[in-house]
């Protein structure tokens, strides 16, 4: 009698058909090739006028440290919403 080789894979979808390659790594590929092209591509020196000051840095590390703020702006108005909705009930 032979035995019968079979191929066991996660269930958490953590490998492709094709074999070993992790399916979750290809969101974060895929995001980290985008933030490389963004990045090479602005890569010039910009002048942002705040209230008082004047502020020069790359364009993209301005982007970058714009769209943090504004993700955690969003994450603590979603946070308190959050606690609102749960003080009523």
């Amino acid at each position: 009698m032979t035995e019968r080789q079979t191929t066991q894979r996660p269930a958490d979808g953590t490998a492709s058909k094709s074999g070993g390659f992790p399916t979750r790594l290809v969101v974060p590929g895929i995001l980290t090739i985008i933030a490389i092209v963004f990045i090479a591509q602005n890569r010039q020196d910009v002048s942002v006028s705040l209230i008082f000051a004047t502020v020069t840095m790359s364009l993209w590390l301005i982007l970058t440290i714009i769209f943090v703020v504004g993700l955690l702006v969003g994450l603590l108005v979603a946070r308190s919403r959050g606690k609102r909705k749960a003080g009523k009930g």
